[in-house]
């Protein structure tokens, strides 16, 4: 989520601030500097825009090597002398030299990776794949889905119960973007169960004291 109220003291950074660009996962991508106008274009396309201090002008992140960064969401800090944006990386790489991070850190495959790429199948004109014959046989993708989770219910031991979880997300992936739900949409469900649970905590513990 952009946020267009960001305080940012560019006069007492002498015009730039350190910017950290990073995934929603937690891997840091780069360090760039900011400044009035590029942040403003960041916020305006979200997209990443930085100010080259060798070229000495504000340059989108990606317009040459196609390895776009859109923004997610864009933070500052509590000195209003630094900026974190969150991003989406689209291409290959992050750093000019080839590498996926400028500090050497390569592209997680974790869920999100996962999830990722199933949408990126969902929306492939390509048909050949298995996961793209799952998108289009919702018959098939439910019952795998049924299938997968008994085996999760009779697995053995923590090999078999690691294997079965995987398939079994795989496919519920697959569901969750057929129907457009995101891992974003199941945290804020969580969040929300969570919050109506501390207030139930928060009644109940006031009716103890109101009882004593």
């Amino acid at each position: 989520m952009m946020n267009e109220r960001i305080k940012v003291d560019f006069e007492k950074m002498g015009g730039l601030v350190p910017t950290i660009i990073q995934e929603e996962n937690g891997t840091v991508l780069s360090l760039v500097y900011s400044n009035e106008e590029s942040l403003k274009k960041s916020i305006e396309t979200n997209k990443v825009w930085r100010f080259s201090r060798a070229q000495k002008k504000v340059l989108m992140k990606g317009a040459a090597s196609k390895n776009v960064q859109e923004i997610i969401k864009v933070a500052g800090d509590c000195d209003s002398d630094a900026l974190l944006f969150t991003v989406k990386q689209k291409g290959a790489a992050a750093c000019h030299t080839g590498a996926y991070s400028c500090f050497g850190e390569e592209k997680k495959q974790g869920l999100p990776e996962l999830y990722e790429k199933i949408c990126t199948i969902k929306n492939s004109s390509s048909k050949e794949s298995y996961t793209a014959k799952l998108f289009s046989d919702e018959a098939l993708l439910k019952k795998k889905l049924i299938e997968e989770a008994a085996e999760v219910i009779l697995a053995k031991n923590k090999e078999e119960l690691v294997w079965e979880c995987a398939d079994l997300l795989y496919f519920l992936f697959v569901i969750m973007a057929k129907s457009g739900v995101t891992l974003g949409d199941i945290a804020l469900e969580n969040k929300r169960r969570d919050a109506k649970g501390s207030a139930k905590r928060n009644e109940e513990r006031a009716k103890k004291v109101d009882g004593v």
